[in-house]
């Protein structure tokens, strides 16, 4: 969300194509979970705050709704950022896994497994950077591999 000083004196503000299509995109998939936090506000005091509405005169309201969209909004985009900056290191780390998981034999692991070994592996390498991807994935492949009687291969 950009607002400069001249959008900020006429009240307006600009909304990022990203942050557009986050809250779209709560609005068709998460639903019932924007309808539970409203539920959780309302309880812990929102209810209140909107029955404050009728007492104040028209210029108040106006400026502290445009304010609070505008702090929402800001927020908003901030954690929006810094979740899509998580997201790039965690598909980054990811990534330098591919080669090794390209050598997993699925007939022997099942996807499951394999699924859940990748992200412990790309969990513990936020703690150790150092580390080998390939190492530290086929460590926790083997904690987790349960082999079946009926595979000749084992």
């Amino acid at each position: 969300m950009n607002n400069s000083n001249d959008e900020k004196k006429n009240g307006q503000f600009v909304l990022s194509y990203e942050l557009l299509t986050l809250l779209r995109w709560l609005a068709d998939h998460d639903a019932d979970k924007l309808k539970k936090i409203i539920g959780k506000a309302l309880n812990a005091g929102l209810y209140e705050e909107i029955q404050k509405i009728d007492t104040l005169d028209e210029m108040t309201l106006l400026d502290s709704v445009h304010n609070g969209i505008t702090d929402f909004l800001e927020i908003t985009e901030s954690l929006l950022i810094e979740v899509m900056s998580e997201h790039v290191k965690q598909k980054a780390k990811y990534q330098d896994l591919l080669p090794a998981i390209d050598h997993i034999d699925t007939t022997v692991c099942d996807d499951t497994t394999v699924r859940f070994s990748i992200e412990k592996a790309t969990s513990k390498m936020e703690t150790n950077p150092e580390a080998n991807p390939k190492e530290m994935l086929f460590k926790e492949l083997l904690k987790r591999w349960k082999p079946s009687d009926k595979n000749v291969k084992n």
